[in-house]
């Protein structure tokens, strides 16, 4: 099913709107936006968490730079939480620095990215953060 008829058909009226109001994938600083705005509420929260995680591989290096710019806490679990989902063996390197980090709320994502990405690398990380 296409995008448009996933959205069209969906019998969720927030996801219609969605639709509606977002044809294509609006990008990661408009989600980042939406976050920050308090509308990624409900469903459009789980819209906005599968839209990132539906592109992350082509927008993965946003993510990375939203995530960094910590324009607030929310805006950063929202994109380790796309992450999670969307399970990119491109972003071990990126998710094994957030453990690193140690900072707890954001540590419990990083480590269920890294365990569904499940590649010789990520297994590593998460190795590696356990003995540290």
């Amino acid at each position: 099913m296409g995008k448009r008829d996933r959205y069209r058909d969906h019998v969720d009226p927030e996801y219609q709107r969605w639709g509606r109001a977002y044809r294509t994938f609006p990008g990661v600083d408009e989600c980042a936006r939406l976050i920050l705005d308090r509308k990624a509420v409900g469903a459009w929260a789980d819209i906005v968490t599968f839209e990132l995680a539906e592109n992350a591989n082509e927008h993965l290096d946003e993510i990375i730079d939203v995530f960094h710019k910590r324009l607030t806490d929310d805006v950063a679990v929202y994109m380790l939480m796309a992450l999670e989902t969307a399970a990119v063996p491109a972003s071990v390197e990126f998710l094994s620095d957030v453990l690193r980090g140690g900072n707890a709320k954001f540590t419990p994502y990083a480590k269920r990215a890294l365990t569904v990405i499940d590649t010789k690398e990520s297994r590593r990380a998460l190795v590696d953060a356990t003995d540290a």
